[in-house]
């Protein structure tokens, strides 16, 4: 160092001499300085440059191979005791974002395994009797494969429309398959629970009418709002949310035409394998145990809704008519049946086989006009359990103190969570982190606190023979140099500073003159020390050699956060912007700042956008204006606790977060809108019995659809990359939270709400 310091000036961060300066911030980093004259004691890292040609088509494979050939080297070649490596070259971070998303392929596999088994498990029906006996005729584990082929074609639809367009395909895009399973796997369990629901007496053509009538509306809520939650995500300046938006919409699209098409014409198929009672995975007809082989005979009552007293007493006569009717104990012990119902059939068909057709009692029966109308009974114990256990349970006074309570503490959390986030995507996330690039990323931070330079472009220069010109260049430059992220004069480059020391050091007098500022200027820069770096900064005019464009670079410092990288890169522009020559600025991190300038507008705008689009859906496909204005409360609860949580579980504002955030909104709409649907289509003369039945129609199947995306992107957990952790800890939070607000919280406050505040018509339902 000693002789080194013999001839060139170690002063940080402008070294060199005053002929030729040598700019020592973006080489040496992690330094020692000395106190008093500012010269490097001592120096942790180094950064050497390497410049490969690539201009030529014919050069750049070379160039490209020899960046492997380095790489190769250094990750296996390279050994020393001494010092430690880290490096990257153009083709890094590419690699990175690509190994990302090539490990998502055996996640995928594993996920739709897993998947995969989850909704055959669920597609067996257990008998209500004999729970350890499946009942092969009305499990449907070909309806599950269905459902899980809807999702792959969709998935192909989608990608094979991506290629065509060109979209590039990356970690971010690979992210899909697992949402499109989350959104078809959560419309089959809808549309299967609402088939196993009509009665099975029925023609297949009108179970078809009913179950689509019913699970129609839930599945175009689904899907609806999820094709505009990713259409409303192409409105945006990021490229990345762009293609995945765009990749997502045209998959879900595909998806919800599948569902009404190919797999509710499937469900039909095998509706008429269930009416024909044959084995649910062989076909065959199977014996049915539990109904005599005697022919019987089968009266179809359509039943009418009678008062709560008639409901109560189905079977009460006055006692003139029941003294001579000789019929009536046949007619009364039928009616036990109809209201009882059948564990084999639906109730409204009703089975005995000692009433002849022509007999009074059948006469009497196919002529009772007041039968009451039961109740929809739950078509398996999980749907029992829902209706008998776990309803009552959440709807007991204290439960429901509880629930208020809790629910305030989350909401208290969430808000906390979301007025502490954080922005910003940091380099070395985008890659795993046992990758070599993120090693490189945190050594560049050393060079980040003290030393890199912003290039600012000049590109109309003044006039420099005009002083009032000279004047304003130096203003320009003053005000790059004096402010809270730069290092003033000393770190300043710029071949006009040290022209006017080298005129200073000859005592010549700055005249206005052309000799001074155009032919003493360019002999001085061609032959001075520094010819080399001031030959790569100024532009000249072919026709007149005159300056067409230059630059120089200023010292900065503290740039080592994201926010700071947001603040310096919106304030360096904003200088520029207010400067004459049509100034522009430049440094390495400003890809990353212009994400997060973008990210929180981009977020409010698309989120608002969202939502609105949410609330119209849900005016428009739910026959009730406040129970539409429930499910709004309830998608601002959800996505306030996923964009609150999320701060708490070490995940920041970025490009993967926003697109979560979409996501969840569509997400919560789904969840939010089966509970509401099926409370006010519900029957019950209050709001208790409303709760019940809402659990028991779709309880089950909200728990199924939540759970399978949660158990679908619970396998990423165990890869170590930021991008992948990210997605899985938001549509985790988004299904969790939307699965606790539709068993738990929704219909704990709509048993607070009285039934007269929905003002229910049977028009408005359609009934």
């Amino acid at each position: 160092m000693t002789q080194v310091g013999k001839v060139i000036d170690l002063t940080f961060p402008k070294g060199g001499n005053k002929d030729t300066p040598a700019y020592l911030g973006t080489v040496l980093g992690d330094i020692m300085l000395n106190n008093t004259d500012k010269t490097v004691l001592e120096a942790k890292v180094t950064m050497l440059f390497y410049f490969l040609k690539q201009e030529s088509s014919t050069v750049l494979p070379y160039s490209t191979d020899f960046e492997y050939a380095v790489e190769k080297f250094m990750l296996h070649g390279f050994e020393s005791d001494l010092i430690t490596v880290s490096f990257a070259h153009y083709q890094s971070l590419e690699d990175g974002l690509h190994q990302n998303a090539q490990r998502f392929l055996p996640n995928f596999v594993l996920s739709f395994t897993a998947l995969s088994l989850f909704c055959l498990g669920c597609s067996f029906v257990l008998k209500h009797n004999r729970r350890s006996r499946i009942d092969w005729i009305r499990s449907k584990p070909y309806i599950a494969c269905a459902g899980l082929l809807n999702t792959l074609m969709s998935l192909i639809a989608g990608f094979g429309l991506m290629m065509i367009l060109g979209m590039p395909y990356n970690v971010i895009n690979s992210i899909i398959p697992f949402v499109l399973i989350a959104i078809g796997i959560d419309d089959m369990f809808i549309m299967n629970a609402s088939w196993d629901q009509t009665d099975r007496s029925l023609p297949i053509e009108t179970r078809m009418q009913e179950m689509m009538s019913d699970a129609g509306v839930a599945v175009s809520i689904t899907n609806i709002t999820d094709i505009l939650s990713f259409a409303i995500g192409c409105i945006t300046s990021l490229p990345g949310i762009f293609f995945f938006s765009s990749y997502a919409f045209t998959a879900v699209t595909f998806c919800y035409l599948f569902q009404l098409t190919y797999f509710a014409g499937f469900m039909a198929i095998m509706g008429k394998v269930e009416a024909e009672k044959r084995h649910c995975m062989f076909f065959y007809k199977m014996d049915n145990n539990e109904v005599k082989k005697k022919k019987n005979i089968v009266f179809s009552v359509q039943p009418q809704q009678v008062s709560k007293k008639m409901e109560a007493e189905p079977t009460k006569q006055a006692p003139e008519e029941s003294s001579s009717n000789p019929d009536e104990p046949k007619i009364k012990f039928i009616q036990s049946i109809y209201v009882a119902g059948n564990e084999l059939d639906r109730p409204g068909t009703i089975f005995h086989k000692s009433i002849p057709t022509n007999s009074k009692v059948a006469k009497k029966l196919s002529k009772q006009q007041s039968l009451p109308q039961p109740n929809r009974k739950a078509v398996n114990f999980v749907h029992r359990f829902f209706a008998e256990k776990f309803a009552p349970f959440i709807l007991n006074d204290y439960v429901r103190a509880t629930v208020v309570v809790v629910y305030i503490v989350y909401a208290v959390v969430a808000w906390v969570g979301c007025m502490n986030f954080k922005e910003g995507l940091q380099p070395s996330n985008l890659v795993t982190a046992n990758h070599y690039l993120a090693k490189y990323f945190a050594d560049l931070k050393a060079f980040w606190q003290f030393g890199p330079q912003l290039h600012v472009a000049v590109r109309n220069p003044p006039n420099l023979t005009d002083s009032v010109e000279r004047e304003k260049l130096m203003a320009l430059v003053r005000a790059f140099e004096n402010t809270q992220y730069s290092m003033g004069r000393e770190g300043t480059v710029f071949f006009f500073l040290e022209y006017i020391n080298y005129l200073d050091q000859l005592n010549a007098e700055l005249e206005n003159t052309d000799r001074i500022w155009h032919t003493k200027l360019r002999s001085w820069l061609k032959y001075t020390g520094a010819s080399n770096n001031w030959d790569s900064d100024i532009v000249y005019n072919e026709t007149t050699n005159e300056f067409k464009a230059f630059r120089f670079q200023i010292a900065i410092k503290n740039i080592l956060e994201t926010s700071d990288h947001k603040k310096a890169t919106a304030m360096f522009r904003e200088i520029a912007d207010s400067q004459p020559f049509n100034v522009e600025v430049y440094h390495e991190m400003f890809p990353f700042a212009d994400q997060y300038l973008m990210i929180l507008p981009s977020t409010i705008q698309n989120v608002v956008l969202a939502l609105v689009c949410m609330i119209a859906i849900a005016f428009l496909l739910i026959p009730s204006l406040p129970s539409a204005f429930l499910i709004v409360i309830a998608i601002l609860s959800i996505d306030i606790g996923v964009f609150g949580y999320m701060t708490w579980w070490g995940v920041n504002l970025d490009a993967v977060s926003m697109i979560s955030l979409i996501m969840s909104i569509g997400f919560a709409v789904d969840l939010c809108a089966h509970i509401v649907y099926a409370f006010i289509s519900a029957e019950g003369s209050n709001e208790r019995e409303r709760v019940i039945g809402a659990l028991e129609h779709l309880g089950w199947p909200i728990f199924q659809g939540a759970t399978s995306t949660i158990v679908g992107v619970s396998v990423l957990y165990s890869v170590n990359a930021y991008i992948i952790l990210t997605f899985f800890k938001t549509i985790w939070l988004t299904m969790f939270l939307g699965m606790v607000h539709g068993l738990i919280f929704l219909p704990v406050f709509l048993s607070f709400i009285p039934i007269s505040f929905f003002r229910l018509t049977k028009e408005q339902l359609g009934l």
